[in-house]
């Protein structure tokens, strides 16, 4: 009855926030990623109205429209409308695969319950759950692929002499990692690779045991590499999208893009720990413009010091927990650390925009540290902690809710 309840729950959370919304704030008043391009893009209107709009980085985004597009015909339910049923179901769905995440590791009924709690009452959960694009559905993906990774039937044989079965279920996990957003593939290859070493570095062992997993690691790729170029075709074929050009554009001047953008983000790399902030930063907090091909940075300042101070504890939590995670589970922290590691170059002072990839994998290490060190304890001290988060995130989203309607940052409404 656990996993009904949660979903009900998620379901009437996520009502909630989408009734107190008032539209997806605006092109350039919020984060360059959630603004009114991605609207008309999943609506239909233009493939890729902008360049710096959801494309190369984000393999099944056209595929995603193009279904969004048929069943909303389909259900006569026109414009956002089907997006906005949607989203709350998403958000419960997430908090399920969560706890039966937290399950398939072991936790007690109890414990699972109160890490789903802390994973529901994040900054990252919270602010992000009512968004356009990779807010809602990242967490999604990454939650099916990691049940998909920590099955102790499926990693011991990947581990050792795996199938042809195995390859392709490592395949799909690859795949499914990678579908909303392309760097999320290090999810998978960390699950295969000696990630231990964190424990007892020893070089030699290391080079030795990644040598001999390299086959299943780079047979899988090309696997998960071919669904997703189906998922592709198939995101071509549903919105003619005549350019091919999602996939080309990494090929051929993805890398001089990045390489601008790069040399142009604003913040330093200290703001990469807020990829892993449980305390949501204020939205009025940001500046910069996308209009002007500016990326959005934090400002530090007495009212974005819960953000940073979050993150930093989340962060030396996480890396805590590396001396008492399985061999099994490393990649699961492996991954937050290669999250910072991508921030400190990409993203800098926007890096709170990607929490919803990274956090539930910071609640599911800390959740696993917490059962080495306290585990008679972890229920009682996650709820309350849950509870607290709870109170200081919605105020914080609230508030952020007042900024946008007082200077009227909306999207124009879609009927």
């Amino acid at each position: 009855m656990l996993f009904p309840v949660v979903l009900l729950i998620g379901i009437l959370f996520g009502s909630m926030q989408v009734a107190a919304m008032p539209g997806v704030p605006s092109h350039g008043r919020y984060h360059p990623s959630d603004m009114d391009d991605l609207q008309m893009q999943l609506l239909g209107d233009t493939v890729l109205p902008q360049p710096y709009a959801a494309a190369s980085d984000h393999p099944a985004w056209l595929t995603i429209c193009g279904v969004y597009q048929v069943a909303s015909n389909m259900t006569g339910l026109r414009g956002m409308r089907l997006w906005n049923i949607m989203t709350p179901v998403m958000a419960g769905l997430n908090l399920c695969l969560f706890l039966g995440l937290a399950r398939q590791l072991r936790f007690t009924r109890t414990q699972a319950l109160g890490l789903t709690a802390v994973f529901l009452s994040t900054g990252a959960t919270i602010t992000w759950s009512v968004v356009l694009e990779t807010h809602v559905l990242a967490p999604t993906s990454l939650l099916l692929a990691a049940l998909i990774l920590t099955n102790r039937r499926i990693t011991s044989r990947l581990w050792s002499r795996p199938s042809p079965t195995d390859i392709a279920t490592y395949g799909v996990a690859i795949a499914i990692a990678a579908s909303i957003t392309i760097t999320n593939i290090m999810l998978a290859f960390l699950a295969v690779l000696p990630t231990n070493v964190f424990r007892h570095p020893a070089p030699a062992r290391l080079v030795r045991r990644t040598i001999r997993r390299v086959p299943t690691l780079g047979t899988a790729f090309l696997v998960g590499i071919g669904l997703l170029a189906f998922v592709h075709i198939a995101g071509w074929y549903l919105i003619q999208d005549r350019d091919m050009r999602q996939f080309l554009e990494v090929l051929v001047k993805g890398t001089g893009d990045v390489a601008r953008m790069i040399a142009g983000v604003p913040g330093s790399w200290w703001d990469s720990i807020l990829s892993v902030a449980w305390i949501a930063p204020p939205i009025d907090a940001y500046h910069g413009s996308p209009e002007d091909r500016e990326l959005i940075a934090l400002k530090r300042s007495w009212s974005t010091l819960p953000a940073y101070l979050s993150s930093l504890v989340v962060l030396l939590l996480t890396i805590c927990s590396l001396r008492v995670v399985s061999a099994r589970t490393m990649f699961i922290p492996g991954f937050v650390l290669f999250g910072i590691a991508l921030h400190s170059i990409y993203g800098l002072g926007e890096s709170f925009l990607f929490s919803a990839n990274y956090t539930w994998a910071t609640v599911i290490a800390i959740g696993l540290l917490g059962r080495a060190v306290i585990p008679g304890r972890l229920e009682w001290i996650a709820f309350s902690l849950a509870t607290i988060m709870l109170m200081v995130n919605l105020f914080i989203w609230k508030h952020g809710i007042d900024w946008i309607i007082e200077n009227n940052h909306l999207v124009p409404p879609v009927q």
